[in-house]
């Protein structure tokens, strides 16, 4: 049986089952799906087949969502094959777990690029399939309000595929918010899981999962000043559980401001305070541990091991 479709909505809303559909999308829903076709409509019964000519379907700043159906799959191999260049994009998977919605990065040169300002990107799977993956999501120079919410960053081999960096904003790249990521780029060469490349301003870290085996440090920002940072929420694991890695977990160059507040900090340092080496910023409530198995230490508060 086809769906109902009413392109106009409803002046006065509705109700399906009792329950009344408060909102609807201002702009247009377009769908991909395994399995689909370019040549489709890209409804829920014949979605598109990529998300890239997905994007290239909508309007800028009318507010169109693309929804990607659960278990999709798609490998890219070149920084050009996801390219959000539309500003006010939405782009949400549904499924959660196993069923979420893959990017499979098939090649080191592989990337997201994120190009306009006002997109979101939910609920999805980035994957690295090969070692020395450059950059997972690339928010471009200029852009402004991009966000990552409740996605997955990981790896196939956890010893050998990483992404060296796997959320990176650029120049003036501001007000970004990664919410709810769950980060883990296992034991291979991992630099950054995200890294401010030059200066930022405005960008929130939130209640985000960070955990791998990064050379500099989970967060990173240490080439430009960046201001107005707020990470806060986060917990933030630097190594293996058997040996946690002598570097910080937030690195940020001297003079940078905000606040990092609420952190679990992990890893293996000579004191608690230098598992956050962001001398300018507000710290508030961040809490360190070099041993998993043992108890926790605030950061500020001196005691017998600092």
């Amino acid at each position: 049986m086809p769906i109902s479709n009413y392109p106009k909505g409803f002046a006065n809303g509705i109700n399906l089952r009792g329950l009344p559909i408060l909102n609807t999308y201002p702009g247009k829903v377009f769908w991909v799906g395994t399995g689909g076709s370019n040549g489709n409509k890209g409804t829920f019964d014949r979605p598109f087949e990529t998300i890239d000519y997905a994007i290239g379907r909508c309007t800028a700043n009318r507010g169109d969502v693309i929804l990607i159906k659960s278990n999709y799959y798609e490998e890219i191999t070149t920084a050009a094959d996801i390219t959000v260049d539309i500003a006010g994009v939405t782009i949400i998977g549904m499924g959660r777990g196993s069923d979420m919605p893959m990017i499979d990065y098939g090649a080191a040169a592989a990337s997201v690029s994120i190009a306009a300002d006002n997109v979101a990107m939910q609920n999805i799977n980035f994957h690295a399939n090969v070692p020395e993956v450059v950059v997972g999501v690339d928010i471009q120079d200029g852009v402004d309000y991009a966000a990552l919410l409740g996605c997955k960053v990981d790896v196939e081999t956890t010893a050998t595929d990483e992404f060296f960096i796997s959320i990176q904003t650029n120049d003036a790249s501001n007000f970004a918010l990664i919410e709810g990521c769950d980060i883990d780029n296992g034991l291979g060469a991992a630099v950054h899981a995200i890294k401010f490349t030059k200066d930022t301003d405005g960008t929130i870290i939130r209640g985000c999962t960070i955990q791998g085996d990064y050379s500099t440090a989970n967060i990173g920002g240490i080439t430009t000043l960046s201001t107005k940072l707020d990470i806060d929420g986060n917990l933030l694991i630097n190594g293996a559980a058997t040996a946690l890695n002598t570097e910080p977990v937030i690195e940020l160059l001297t003079g940078s401001t905000g606040i990092v507040r609420n952190n679990y900090c992990v890893c293996d340092l000579a004191t608690k305070l230098a598992a956050i080496a962001a001398n300018s910023v507000l710290l508030f409530e961040n809490y360190y541990n070099e041993d998993l198995t043992g108890t926790g230490g605030l950061i500020g508060v001196v005691s017998a091991d600092d």
